[in-house]
């Protein structure tokens, strides 16, 4: 029963191999007689044909492309870094700005705990640091700016950063004594 099932397809096969022949001629292949091509023709059609060397040209266009796209994730990465770290360097200032007693005292407790904070991340130039503090009822506000402009980390990127002076602000409310 096999050996008839596999005769059958033999017999199939070369039916339509036979029929194929038919219509479309032997199965050799067609020479095709090219006319004579000057030395010039023959170097730009084998050059046309050779795909080696694809790979480094495509690479050679998007390399640059992906490390501009890199260093404006770096970049950005950084600038929100440094406008948190200044966020919360307001939040301490605030903080500590509620142990004091007078405006100048809580002025001074508010520079100091900033400076303190700033100290500690080694990424920003403690001298770009401005802090200004306000009174208003029974709210005290303290504002730390960072002139990014200025600094060594942020004036040489190639992609342009959100704002060069970064502002963030904190608010407590002062109890009553």
């Amino acid at each position: 029963m096999s050996t008839r099932g596999g005769a059958k397809r033999t017999l199939e096969f070369e039916c339509q191999t036979a029929l194929m022949e038919k219509i479309f001629g032997s199965r050799k292949p067609i020479q095709v007689e090219r006319p004579a091509r000057s030395a010039s023709a023959r170097l730009i059609c084998r050059l046309t044909d050779n795909n080696e060397g694809a790979v480094l040209v495509e690479f050679a266009f998007s390399f640059p492309i992906l490390i501009i796209l890199l260093i404006g994730i770096i970049s950005y990465g950084s600038w929100l870094m440094v406008a948190h770290t200044v966020q919360q360097a307001a939040n301490e200032g605030a903080r500590a700005a509620l142990a004091g007693i007078s405006d100048s005292e809580r002025l001074a407790l508010a520079n100091e705990s900033v400076t303190r904070s700033v100290s500690v991340a080694s990424f920003l130039n403690p001298g770009l640091i401005t802090v200004t503090t306000s009174h208003s009822g029974s709210f005290y506000s303290v504002a730390v700016s960072y002139d990014a402009r200025q600094s060594q980390l942020f004036s040489a990127s190639p992609v342009p950063l959100p704002a060069g002076v970064i502002r963030r602000a904190a608010v407590v409310k002062l109890g009553s004594v």
